[in-house]
């Protein structure tokens, strides 16, 4: 059984508030889905990045992202 199948048989079992409550709640995690750029376009750039900036990248990221500004936001 596929999973939208599945999901839809529960569905069905439920009370229609508490239907209502799954579609409000599915409508947010739409909402909350970051939008990008599809696999396409950034498919030509794997690869590109080394394993030494790669590190780097990642390190930096991992420094600066631990670090709170108390006079900023």
């Amino acid at each position: 059984m596929k999973f939208s199948e599945e999901i839809t048989a529960r569905i069905d079992k439920l009370p229609p508030h508490v239907q209502r409550d799954v579609l409000r709640y599915v409508a947010f995690l739409d909402g909350a889905l970051p939008k990008g750029e599809p696999r396409l376009v950034l498919r030509p750039f794997a690869g590109t990045l080394d394993a030494g900036s790669a590190c780097e990248l990642s390190d930096a990221i991992e420094e600066d992202c631990e670090r709170a500004d108390g006079s900023g936001w």
